[in-house]
């Protein structure tokens, strides 16, 4: 900061990238009492995924006053609305309907720190764990409708436990949680990005917002300052479409791959606040979807389909025919063994999964992947072979070694759970997969209230806060499916709980 009062300009935040090029210039204001605030609000809110629309209905509930959520893009959802819709529930309705009665937050975490490495943070995951039910009653009040009889166990989880929404996506959910927030008075505005944080020494007071900003040319709109009396709260996602600050934090990943986000996930407003203070943790962690098909772009089908695959199918090499993982294993682990497979001159040979298609040949997920060509039905192992040059005598005898495992009940080369394996007889639904870059693991450093830290004193931020994807250090160095959805939910039950809180002790 140029001294305590001063107007940070802004540069530290977004010089990281080939967006700094474009940056406009920014309006200097001697002190905050020269600021000419456009408009003033008690709650303000940055993102409408998950997170923030969590964050902003929680928020007028807990009567904080005006909220207005700020959105840079053309349409409310962000990633949220893309992805595919899950959400882990420990004793959800449908779960106890299955008779499954021994799962609870505590074996949620249990599996959290498993996937974790060691890099977790617990409490905070037990918290989240313990609002899981807090956050399934947010979305049926809001009018959520879930896939009926639908719960499954999913990859790294030990207890069925992820439902899903009826249409399959986390649109949703979205929608729902923006029309209640329309009736009970939020406020949403669409392409507005925030340029800068306006500071009163270690207190957030207000932005500077490029109102009718059009993504991603930031020379378009104009400025304006939003004062913000009570709270900003942070619920931007994370960074995995911006391709520098990727490169920078994590020169390993392969800059190659695909990416599930959409394409406005680049990580500007945390730049922001790290440029004013605010600790980064684990922004080198940037995890994989081991689920992606490189017969599609972006998000896709192809995590729907897997989730028959990984379960009832196998996983082939078409390199030699024959398996390489543990279909149920969590997604680092998946993603580092698909990515081994290699012809020799470096370039992918994509695996395939395949699972029997009569089973499921009515099955939306089915169906659609067929239709849309990310999957195909083939009648033979021959066919099989044929279509994806496997050597075919390695792929038979593969899949004649896979079914008396699935017979026997046990998986002796890599310790699979084969509780829901099938034996696979043909024809069958085949296709291609290849990860892509799903998550980043690191961001912003909370309290597990989501007070954002300074890193200068270790102390909160006043009146800043963050939630989901913007934060780090929560879920470790790989992050279970399906928990991402319900961090975002519970948490914007907490962010708001944390702002009353310290509203009533300010007083």
């Amino acid at each position: 900061m140029q001294g305590r009062r001063n107007f940070l300009k802004l540069g530290a935040g977004a010089a990281i990238g080939s967006i700094a090029a474009t940056l406009p210039a920014t309006v200097q204001a001697k002190t905050r009492s020269e600021i000419n605030w456009t408009e003033t609000v008690d709650t303000l809110v940055v993102g409408s995924g998950f997170a923030g629309l969590s964050a902003a209905l929680n928020a007028k509930r807990q009567g904080l006053g005006s909220v207005l959520v700020l959105e840079k893009m053309q349409v409310i959802g962000g990633n949220s609305a893309i992805n595919g819709g899950w959400l882990a529930i420990p004793n959800n309705p449908t779960q106890l309907a299955q008779g499954v009665n021994d799962d609870s937050p505590e074996e949620l975490v249990k599996d959290q720190i498993i996937s974790g490495r060691g890099m977790q943070n617990e409490a905070a995951l037990r918290q989240i764990a313990n609002r899981a039910l807090d956050a399934y009653a947010l979305c049926i009040d809001t009018g959520v409708q879930f896939k009926k009889d639908f719960n499954i166990q999913v990859g790294g989880h030990n207890k069925a436990r992820a439902i899903r929404t009826q249409h399959g996506t986390g649109g949703d959910i979205t929608t729902k949680l923006y029309e209640a927030g329309v009736k009970e008075g939020v406020d949403y505005r669409l392409q507005h990005y925030i340029e800068d944080f306006i500071m009163d020494g270690q207190q957030i007071i207000g932005v500077k917002v490029r109102k009718n900003y059009r993504f991603p040319d930031l020379t378009t709109g104009s400025s304006i300052f939003i004062k913000a009396n009570k709270a900003v709260i942070l619920a931007n996602g994370g960074f995995a479409r911006n391709m520098a600050l990727r490169a920078v934090v994590d020169p390993s990943l392969d800059p190659t791959l695909d990416c599930t986000n959409a394409l406005g996930a680049t990580g500007e407003v945390t730049l922001t606040a790290m440029a004013h203070g605010a600790l980064p943790v684990h922004m080198n962690l940037i995890q994989t979807g081991h689920w992606g098909s490189p017969d599609e772009g972006g998000f896709g089908w192809s995590n729907a389909l897997l989730s028959i695959g990984w379960h009832q199918g196998a996983s082939i090499s078409v390199l030699n025919g024959k398996r390489f993982m543990d279909e149920r294993a969590d997604r680092k682990t998946c993603s580092e063994a698909i990515m081994k497979n290699r012809n020799q001159d470096g370039t992918p040979a994509y695996p395939i999964v395949l699972f029997n298609y009569n089973n499921y040949a009515n099955d939306h997920r089915v169906t659609r992947a067929i239709r849309d060509k990310m999957a195909w039905k083939l009648d033979s192992l021959d066919d099989v072979a044929a279509k994806f040059d496997i050597p075919v005598n390695e792929l038979k005898s593969s899949i004649t070694e896979y079914n008396t495992h699935v017979e026997a009940g046990q998986d002796p080369l890599f310790n699979r759970k084969m509780d829901t394996a099938e034996v696979l007889t043909g024809p069958f639904v085949v296709s291609r997969i290849w990860p892509k870059v799903h998550y980043c693991m690191g961001g912003l450093k909370t309290d597990l209230a989501a007070r954002v830290v300074d890193g200068r004193s270790m102390e909160p931020i006043k009146n800043l806060y963050a939630i989901g994807e913007v934060t780090g250090g929560i879920h470790g160095e790989a992050r279970l499916s399906s928990t991402s959805c319900l961090e975002c939910l519970a948490m914007g039950i907490v962010v708001a709980e944390t702002i009353k809180a310290d509203l009533q002790g300010a007083v």
